[in-house]
């Protein structure tokens, strides 16, 4: 008896340190949810929450807990101070969202210092991951799908001539010198480009110059929304859609703009890492689960799946190192990691701690009375080109 009494005590102690052990790994995510950027921080939000609805609010015994701060658009500075505080105050195991470059730039110093690991959502300046050894991407760089889609237009589609037209500013710059590169490379022209002011939503001195440059097609970068908006509808509006010319994009028609957009859009190709229509098992089960907790409201899309991933390897790192996992943990577990996405294959480059993704060619097209992206064409496991071309040193 006094054996049995021993051994139920025993059990029960070891229980009770087991759940003594049981610890909330917190998560400060940093996006705007308030100003024009906005919808970001509520796609990430909506993504973590199904994330969690689908995989459970905790790993191991051990509670996840994200916290949300507004950044308020692009501000570096109240994106640092959202950091240091929820690091210092809110003792965040990791940090995670950043949707532009200058607020994921500025928390560089703090995690050199700190060891604290940042999952980047989507900000997309491919140097970015080089500024601090915490960083580590699940979005993708501008380069990395816009030299797919400039390859494919000229090597593959064999149009001879491009018109560029992109926003001036850093991201801007970037698409305008990759697709050059690409488009050249593959034997076709640039007769034109233009950069326009970042807040352009009055598309048609640009449109009418690449209307008289006989250019074959037209490259736009310009930020998905209003702008992106306006831009294609004037290039409908000037007729070069209807006299043939390839619209030629990226972000600019995500699933959720082109309602907005409308009829307008239709045949436009972009070269995204994403797509709502691919047809896999693991994409419907993720758009049902956000559908199912947020409405048919909650478009699924690529800051969606960016959060979505990033959700993941956080969960990862807590179920291979528990709930006190560190920085440096977390980064060489994620170095060379693979899994299967809702937008396809990835990987997390092992130097550059980036990920490694398929790039797809869409077409937008109306079906059932719904405008959508529909693949046909794939660059597998592209990377970053500026990564490609300024290799780190050993």
């Amino acid at each position: 008896m006094h054996k049995l009494i021993a051994s139920a005590a025993s059990v029960a102690l070891i229980a009770a340190a087991g759940a003594a052990q049981a610890e909330t790994v917190k998560v400060g995510l940093i996006a705007p949810f308030s100003g024009p950027f906005a919808v970001w921080g509520k796609q990430f939000k909506q993504s973590v929450e199904a994330f969690q609805k689908v995989n459970g609010t905790s790993v191991n015994g051990n509670k996840i807990e994200v916290i949300y701060r507004d950044s308020g658009g692009i501000n570096p500075a109240k994106t640092r101070q959202h950091a240091t505080e929820l690091i210092l105050r809110s003792k965040v195991r990791f940090l995670t969202g950043f949707t532009m470059t200058p607020n994921a730039l500025s928390v560089a110093q703090i995690l050199n210092k700190t060891k604290i690991p940042a999952v980047i959502m989507n900000a997309a300046t491919g140097f970015i991951v080089r500024k601090s050894p915490y960083y580590v991407r699940t979005s993708m760089t501008v380069g990395q799908y816009v030299m797919p889609t400039a390859v494919w237009a000229s090597k593959v589609k064999k149009l001879k001539t491009a018109y560029i037209l992109v926003s001036d500013y850093a991201p801007g710059h970037d698409a305008e010198k990759y697709f050059e590169k690409g488009f050249v490379s593959g034997g076709g022209k640039i007769v034109g480009k233009d950069r326009m002011a970042l807040k352009t939503t009055d598309f048609a001195p640009f449109m009418e110059r690449a209307a008289k440059s006989g250019a074959q097609s037209v490259y736009i970068f310009v930020p998905a929304g209003a702008p992106s908006t306006a831009a294609i509808r004037e290039f409908a509006k000037r007729g070069l859609k209807d006299k043939g010319v390839v619209l030629l994009a990226g972000g600019e028609v995500q699933e959720i703009f082109l309602p907005a957009i409308g009829d307008a859009v239709v045949g436009t190709v972009s070269g995204m890492h994403y797509t709502e229509t691919r047809d896999s098992d693991l994409n419907k089960r993720f758009r049902k689960a956000l559908v199912d907790l947020h409405g048919p409201g909650a478009i699924p899309d690529i800051a969606s799946v960016g959060a979505w991933d990033g959700m993941k390897l956080i969960y990862e790192a807590v179920r291979k190192f528990g709930p006190k996992v560190t920085g440096p943990q977390a980064i060489g577990m994620y170095k060379g990691m693979k899994w299967e996405s809702p937008r396809g294959p990835v990987m997390i480059d092992p130097k550059e701690r980036d990920i490694v993704q398929n790039v797809y060619l869409r077409r937008v097209e109306k079906r059932n009375g719904k405008l959508v992206n529909v693949d046909f064409y794939t660059s597998k496991m592209a990377r970053d080109p500026w990564q490609l071309e300024n290799p780190l040193k050993k």
